[in-house]
């Protein structure tokens, strides 16, 4: 065996993110474990609507590659969304497979954490909240259903513009989240990775009085699972307790 690498001993982690926001590797470098290092490389996204996410995916396989092979990543993380969701499960998970056997390199997307994390909370009935699109949004909550996952609310700020969506604040979507929240959701789901949200979390499971996930709460719980690390105290929420089912 060679020597190990000074950055990421533990593992390494690829990102490939969208290109307009830095949330996502912002929450992922203050909560990940020592000894595990983050790679980031970026795709452009220019509306965040089925069209436009559409248009980014295009360059997924490209920037997943990269990672794979010039990063020597363990594992790369699809960390959009909108960008795992937008094809239907069985799209996602086929690609994901496929670009795992190509590249040698575990790939896993974010819909597939974010259906994993369900489980592990054992959630079914969740609350939905995202600053995108209404079209957008119609997708999610038809992939979400098709998981087996009722939307009992939905929360949105119906934003186009991805500039936009990054001038929403934390406590913009934490306003939200109460408004929309209802007592028949076992949980909230805040689905976006470009916003900034991962410090509510403890905040808002503690009010609320149950789960809330959100992008890249559930991005990095689901890479440091698949890198078989302890998750235990490694990120916010009640999600970090609990091991991939």
């Amino acid at each position: 065996m060679g020597k190990q690498f000074v950055d990421g001993y533990r593992g390494r982690i690829g990102l490939v993110a969208t290109a307009p926001g830095n949330a996502t590797e912002a929450d992922f470098n203050r909560y990940r474990p020592e000894g595990v290092a983050v790679m980031t490389t970026r795709i452009p996204l220019t509306s965040s609507t089925p069209e436009g996410i559409g248009e980014m995916n295009q360059q997924l396989e490209a920037a997943v590659r990269m990672l794979a092979g010039n990063a020597y990543c363990d594992v790369v993380l699809c960390s959009s969304t909108a960008g795992s969701f937008l094809d239907g499960r069985l799209a996602d998970g086929e690609r994901a497979a496929r670009l795992s056997r190509e590249t040698g390199c575990r790939v896993i997307t974010s819909a597939q954490c974010m259906l994993a994390a369900l489980t592990a909370l054992d959630v079914r009935r969740v609350t939905l909240i995202t600053p995108s699109s209404r079209e957008l949004n119609e997708v999610e909550c038809a992939f979400l259903n098709d998981a087996g996952i009722d939307v009992v609310s939905q929360g949105g700020f119906y934003l186009k513009s991805p500039r936009e969506i990054l001038c929403t604040s934390p406590e913009e979507v934490a306003a939200l989240v109460r408004q929309a929240d209802r007592s028949q959701s076992e949980g909230v789901l805040i689905s976006c990775s470009g916003l900034h949200v991962m410090e509510l979390i403890p905040r808002l499971e503690e009010e609320l009085g149950k789960p809330v996930l959100a992008s890249n709460q559930f991005g990095l719980w689901g890479c440091l699972q698949t890198l078989h690390l302890q998750t235990g105290i490694s990120g916010p929420g009640r999600l970090f307790l609990h091991e991939i089912k």
